[in-house]
């Protein structure tokens, strides 16, 4: 048995325990097991800590057990390598994104000089304006229904994290 502050965090936090295993998408067992002080797997830790909004070694009191310090250093570590390879990946398809991005619409802009109709050549115009106002929303899009899922699903630790996508 392990004494914790998983349910003081709880508590402070307005959560039932229905709530909390939703947030950290584990099992509501699952929650009743760590608030009872029965041992969890470092993935596990890491979710709730995350859905808590706290570290790991927040979990449980100051203690001088070795092998509940490594845990907790293990699950740090964990966390903090996952993290940091999402922020990278995060980081590449930003400038992936933006790099495309630069280059379309250059392209596009070096094909006004290339339509001598007014009116066509303002219809482009137009387009182009519009297709700078798309893009955003476009990229917005993307990283909410394609890139952060299947994040989400190869870096299951930082799920919970306010911080995964920065």
């Amino acid at each position: 048995m392990i004494k914790s502050n998983i349910k003081a965090f709880r508590i402070a936090n307005h959560l039932s325990q229905e709530q909390l295993a939703e947030k950290a998408k584990v099992s509501v067992r699952t929650i009743q097991r760590l608030e009872a002080g029965e041992d969890a797997s470092i993935s596990t830790l890491n979710l709730v800590a995350g859905a808590l909004g706290v570290e790991v070694g927040d979990l449980f009191p100051r203690t001088d057990s070795a092998k509940q310090q490594e845990k907790i250093q293990s699950a740090d570590e964990q966390l903090q390598s996952q993290l940091y390879q999402r922020h990278e990946e995060f980081k590449n398809f930003k400038r992936i994104y933006n790099t495309c991005y630069i280059i379309v619409m250059m392209l596009w802009g070096c094909c006004f000089p290339l339509i001598h109709d007014d009116a066509v050549s303002s219809i482009i115009g137009v387009i182009w304006i519009g297709g700078w106002m798309l893009f955003g929303p476009l990229k917005k899009w993307f990283e909410l229904r394609k890139l952060t899922p299947k994040l989400d699903a190869k870096y299951p630790l930082t799920v919970n994290r306010i911080d995964k996508n920065q």
